[in-house]
């Protein structure tokens, strides 16, 4: 018998709002299967937190839900969120319905979206929830820019002397929260290091393109125009920042630092902070600091014995200038990541003499084209950017994890012919350390992986040469001594070598009282969510902001409403 997805998610919905309203954690629970996933998102505490298992679920449930704390459980009525029949890897290959509906708290609106699965007695029960706290009451999202006049002139005058919150770093970052912010009332100031805005992306290698699809890497509130290429390549991106803060009003300050050592009145709940904006000092207090230099912070060149020696052009990847300038020269990339791979086959393509590959440990590759096809069934292009990252973000990245572990064999036989070619270049090559695959090594470790756009073909008909399993010991006049003795002759030596951390990055700027505060800010946590990011770091009026479009993007919400519900005096700083 056909299922009624309209009639089983009404039944649910309805136990749970009793439930929630009642604060049964046991009717709650029992409305979970006993192996089912809940996300909260600032709804029943002011942080980021996942919940696997229906005993975790209880416990978390017991310690936050208060009597009439969650009320007026009804469908959402965006059309994308009506309930529907879906079949989802992990589930048993059972046909579940999912849907999405919204709730009322003291304080604010809130979102919410299940995946409902049957139990071993046909009674459907939750697979996934994801509780959200989407605006808070009286302090709504506006989402339309104020009317340009004099009174929003004099509020841009003010927001450079005296801002609520200073944004470090003008990449995507920076310039999305900003956006949010900006919707939301929060008094913005934007600085950068660099002298134009989009540089972060500008400076880098000439051939860089975003491996993934536009509808992905988009910028809040702002599509690309419908020609815009599925791939940005670097110079488009750019300019595209460079542009965004005009249409959204945005306030950043470009050859702009953030001297070192700010200090925090916990009385007053602001910083003293100093900023060098083209060479002359500026006192700021804000209340909130937020670093958005990048998940990619400070690059990391190892420290190679001899290196003084060496006759031949050393660089970082994030400053290679381009193969062109490399024709007929020998080069060695040290790393097998993203940004190795698209150098070798640039240096490849413009004439290099030869290109070696040089790798120390097993990297994960899938295809780029593999990966775009299911970024295209999870951002369409007919459904709202909103809505597709909210479904996105509704399987907690644990769960993820799990399931693509589980299902890491089926993606490693679509990927066989590519693989085979890799190996036979001498490539060690895997879907990571636990077969996470690619996009959970980018939250935890962000690297270890690359997308292929025709890399392996160089590597498997020997275009470019792989060393693999050794590192760098020695710089000679003319090349590389390697861990296993071997030289190579080298005239080019790109470190594709990573970054540090942003925390590690910033780490000079804060002295010792406010670093032994911080936590760790990269990687994930025993819940698999994101280290110190767009939610408390252990310092009051510091946070910090790191990944991709996506991440930054829909998160921005999550950290906007945090700082917000502290400026109305609804939560106190830690």
């Amino acid at each position: 018998m056909a299922l009624d997805p309209q009639r089983i998610a009404l039944e649910w919905m309805t136990a749970l709002g009793a439930a929630l309203h009642d604060a049964d954690i046991t009717a709650v629970t029992s409305l979970f299967l006993t192996s089912g996933w809940l996300r909260d998102f600032l709804t029943l505490t002011w942080d980021l937190r996942t919940l696997e298992g229906s005993q975790k679920i209880a416990a978390y449930l017991s310690g936050s839900l208060r009597k009439g704390q969650l009320t007026a459980v009804r469908f959402d009525d965006a059309p994308a969120l009506a309930p529907r029949t879906f079949s989802l890897p992990g589930t048993q290959g059972s046909t579940g319905v999912e849907f999405g509906f919204v709730f009322e708290l003291p304080h604010g609106h809130g979102r919410g979206h299940a995946r409902l699965v049957p139990d071993a007695d046909g009674a459907f029960r939750a697979f996934t929830v994801l509780l959200m706290l989407h605006d808070l009451r009286g302090h709504e999202e506006l989402r339309k820019l104020p009317l340009l006049d004099d009174v929003t002139d004099v509020a841009a005058r003010d927001v450079e002397t005296d801002p609520y919150a200073l944004i470090v770093g003008a990449g995507q970052s920076g310039l999305q929260i900003a956006a949010r912010f900006k919707q939301m009332n929060i008094p913005s100031l934007v600085i950068d290091r660099n002298a134009r805005l989009g540089d972060n992306w500008r400076l880098r290698y000439p051939t860089l393109t975003l491996h993934s699809i536009n509808r992905q890497h988009t910028l809040l509130y702002q599509p690309y125009p419908s020609t815009w290429p599925e791939l940005t390549p670097r110079e488009k991106i750019s300019n595209w920042l460079e542009q965004y803060p005009v249409t959204q009003d945005l306030v950043v300050w470009m050859s702009t630092e953030l001297k070192a050592h700010p200090q925090y009145d916990a009385n007053a709940g602001r910083w003293d902070v100093t900023v060098v904006r083209n060479g002359t000092e500026i006192q700021l207090h804000p209340s909130h600091i937020v670093m958005a230099t990048g998940q990619a912070g400070r690059p990391i060149v190892p420290n190679i014995d001899n290196s003084e020696l060496f006759r031949g052009h050393t660089v970082h990847s994030s400053r290679f200038p381009g193969g062109k300038h490399f024709a007929g020269k020998r080069a060695v990339v040290v790393g097998a990541g993203n940004s190795a791979m698209d150098i070798c086959q640039d240096l490849v393509a413009k004439g290099a003499e030869s290109v070696t590959m040089i790798q120390r440990s097993s990297t994960c590759v899938v295809s780029r084209d593999f990966v775009n096809e299911f970024q295209r069934e999870k951002w369409p292009a007919d459904e709202p950017l909103e809505i597709s990252d909210f479904k996105f973000m509704t399987v907690p990245l644990a769960l993820l994890k799990k399931l693509s572990i589980a299902g890491q064999q089926a993606v490693m036989d679509a990927h066989k012919d590519l693989h085979d070619k890799l190996r036979k270049g001498g490539l060690n090559v895997d879907m990571g350390p636990e077969g996470q695959g690619a996009y959970l090594l980018y939250y935890e470790k962000g690297g270890g992986f690359w997308l292929d756009k025709g890399g392996s073909e160089l590597i498997g008909n020997g275009s470019v040469k792989v060393k693999s399993g050794v590192s760098v010991q020695r710089f000679t006049e003319n090349g590389l001594v390697l861990t296993d003795g071997t030289e190579l002759s080298a005239d080019l030596v790109v470190f594709a070598t990573g970054y540090a951390t942003i925390r590690e990055s910033n780490a000079e700027l804060f002295d010792e009282n406010v670093l032994k505060r911080i936590g760790p800010v990269s990687g994930l946590d025993d819940e698999g969510e994101v280290n110190g990011s767009y939610r408390p770091c252990g310092h009051p009026g510091l946070w910090f902001a790191t990944g991709d479009f996506l991440l930054s993007r829909f998160l921005s919400k999550s950290l906007a409403l945090q700082i917000k519900a502290i400026q109305i005096g609804l939560i106190q700083q830690a």
